[in-house]
């Protein structure tokens, strides 16, 4: 197979239903995502899963490495061994291997074919486990350059770790989070799970000040709550969103990951700001911080052009 491609037909159909690739890592941290596609399409039959393995072509260069032919055979057959060992390779309508020399640019042309809905990728940190480094490099750059859907999933994540309730949407009132909250909606519908959608706000309340009482600032923060829950419920109305709305005040990701907790969410979908890079100096990305602390699926959508 030629260099950073996939093929686009007849392996992949031309049909309207949901394809996902899915980056098969063949080490511990891509089991996460392999167990995670095959809990969608168990859900929705209808939804097709390629798994995908990409080969650094500096592999080609290693002695006895062989010919390109054999090298990309060796590992398409290790890729299906591997999700023959987690029990889900009839999940899976196709299996490939590619031979590339940039990872990225491989995964983000994948996922952006317009046969293909997005990707689902590990992350490097467990749900649960504290490390400094948590999403990895490629999966980093990756959704700072992917054009399509990508949930990032946690590498040791079991099929009894996704909740029995609801679909988790993190939203602004704003364009940017249209694409997600659509998104969200059409595959509740499709797994047969609600969707909330939860905008978490920031609120600076200088608490604790000797001249101004306390119950000033306290009002000040029910009646914008207020504000934000009617301005949340006519922006979901206004685009036919079905679902819960609520407001959540703290800090974003930690309060985020803390509702799906609650509610027993079965994974969380966000949009994407696409920032620069000056911009991230300045800004944090919600997208990113959920992707890399939650303990479920996040899926990070980019908006609609």
């Amino acid at each position: 197979m030629s260099d950073d491609t996939l093929p686009t037909s007849p392996a992949l159909g031309h049909d309207d239903a949901p394809r996902w690739r899915v980056g098969l890592d063949l080490r511990p941290r891509s089991h996460g995502a392999a167990r995670f596609a095959a809990w969608l399409h168990e859900r929705d039959p209808s939804i097709h899963l390629d798994g995908v393995h990409l080969v650094d072509a500096s592999l080609l260069e290693l002695p006895d490495s062989g010919a390109r032919v054999q090298l990309v055979d060796r590992a398409r057959r290790a890729a299906e061994a591997a999700l023959e060992s987690l029990g889900v390779r009839e999940h899976y309508q196709h299996v490939h291997a590619l031979v590339t020399t940039d990872v990225v640019r491989a995964l983000a042309v994948s996922g952006g074919l317009s046969t293909v809905t997005g990707l689902i990728v590990g992350r490097r940190a467990g749900g649960e486990e504290r490390a400094l480094v948590r999403l990895g490099r490629i999966c980093r750059r990756l959704l700072r350059r992917a054009e399509s859907p990508v949930f990032v999933v946690p590498p040791d994540l079991q099929p009894a770790h996704l909740g029995a309730g609801p679909i988790v949407c993190a939203v602004t009132p704003e364009p940017a989070s249209l694409a997600a909250a659509r998104y969200a909606m059409q595959l509740g519908k499709a797994i047969d799970r609600p969707v909330v959608y939860i905008q978490a706000i920031a609120l600076s309340v200088p608490m604790g000040l000797p001249y101004v009482p306390e119950s000033a600032w306290v009002d000040l923060h029910e009646q914008h709550m207020g504000r934000s829950q009617e301005t949340l419920a006519q922006w979901c109305d206004k685009n036919g969103l079905e679902g819960e709305q609520k407001v959540i005040s703290g800090p974003v990701v930690y309060e985020l990951i803390a509702t799906a907790r609650r509610l027993d969410g079965c994974m969380i979908v966000c949009g994407s700001r696409q920032l620069s890079t000056a911009e991230r100096l300045w800004t944090a990305s919600t997208g990113m911080g959920l992707a890399a602390g939650s303990h479920l699926p996040v899926a990070i959508v980019p908006p609609e052009e």
